[in-house]
């Protein structure tokens, strides 16, 4: 439906547009629920190519996040870099770290893959812990600088250019999801998903696909932790906590896994629940992840396949209805073109 939509040129205009209203749209504290939003969004898509599309139980992807926002911190902060430098080292550590993450499970399947990664989270956390004359050890660092475009800060007026900037690198993360998916390495990451055994007698590269697309997606997830730090100015161990993992499963999840734009729906709406139950302290994240179980097995394939279902049915609907009117006509005798005399009633 998406793809179909944002293949018209009037729907990349309007898309623009939004995303260039969006300071005056979000006003007041909606703009740091929206920026939360629009962060989740871009973590949620870049996991799905590996998660979804890859079809990888790849838990390892908090870790990527992590990686690049202590980056962020650490280069800007303790090594005084500019932030715009930072978030390309962010972008390279967290693809390293997708490499490093995808080697010791190149053999392995399902599940093990699943508690392997999910081990790598574990080890990101404790080394963090471990240094910190550099990471800050528990208490983090503090005091990481906005990015700036000259002498404005991105920050100012309540972070109106974060949003500028986040609701910008949201659509062009989905321009490059589609292309990648739409290319062959894309299609080749589905083959191997649905038919590894056929893919691979099909001369395809298992090993050298799935870390091409670890790396991938760490590098965005990186960027994405970069970003989240520059703007919260702060990086701490809860980057790699494992309310980070369930989060961005239950945006995955809900959203749906077999479209690029259904993790960043279902970022939108997690975001926005988590918002309206704030009262309920830690009954939020029980509810939400019951949310998503009963998404799981009523709706697989999420709020996204669930839109994509009603559009296909309306338009078979409409379809069939154009059809069967010519149809109708031409068994009483009459041309298509011609139509039936409407009755008419005396008094």
């Amino acid at each position: 439906m998406m793809r179909n939509l944002l293949s018209r040129p009037g729907c990349w205009v309007l898309a623009v547009l939004v995303v260039a209203a969006l300071p005056f749209l979000v006003q007041g504290p909606l703009r740091i629920v929206a920026i939360s939003a629009l962060i989740y969004a871009m973590l949620a898509a870049s996991w799905n190519l590996t998660l979804g599309f890859g079809g990888i139980f790849n838990f390892a992807h908090v870790g990527f996040f992590g990686v690049g926002g202590y980056t962020m911190a650490v280069t800007s902060v303790s090594w005084q870099w500019n932030p715009w430098l930072s978030l390309i080292a962010a972008a390279l550590t967290g693809g390293i770290a997708g490499a490093l993450a995808y080697l010791p499970v190149v053999r392995m399947r399902g599940i093990y893959i699943a508690l392997i990664t999910f081990v790598f989270v574990q080890l990101c956390y404790y080394l963090v812990l471990a240094t910190p004359g550099l990471t800050g050890g528990s208490n983090g660092l503090s005091g990481v600088p906005a990015l700036r475009i000259g002498t404005l800060s991105l920050a100012a007026t309540t972070g109106q250019g974060y949003l500028w900037l986040l609701g910008a690198s949201l659509l062009a993360l989905y321009i490059l999801l589609q292309a990648v998916m739409n290319s062959g390495f894309g299609k080749s990451l589905i083959a191997l998903r649905d038919n590894e055994n056929l893919a691979v007698s099909r001369g395809m590269n298992r090993i050298r696909q799935q870390i091409l697309a670890f790396i991938l997606s760490g590098s965005i997830a990186g960027v994405t932790g970069a970003l989240y730090v520059s703007y919260f100015r702060v990086a701490d161990v809860t980057l790699f906590s494992f309310g980070f993992v369930t989060l961005g499963l239950s945006m995955i999840f809900l959203g749906g896994t077999g479209h690029i734009w259904g993790p960043m729906l279902g970022a939108l709406v997690v975001t926005l629940l988590d918002r309206q139950l704030t009262e309920l302290g830690s009954w939020r994240a029980i509810l939400i992840g019951f949310g998503t179980l009963v998404v799981l097995i009523f709706l697989p394939r999420g709020i996204a396949g669930v839109l994509v279902a009603a559009r296909s049915s309306l338009s078979r609907r409409r379809t069939r209805e154009r059809t069967e009117t010519p149809n109708t006509n031409n068994s009483r005798g009459l041309s298509p073109s011609e139509k039936e005399p409407e009755p008419t009633t005396t008094r």
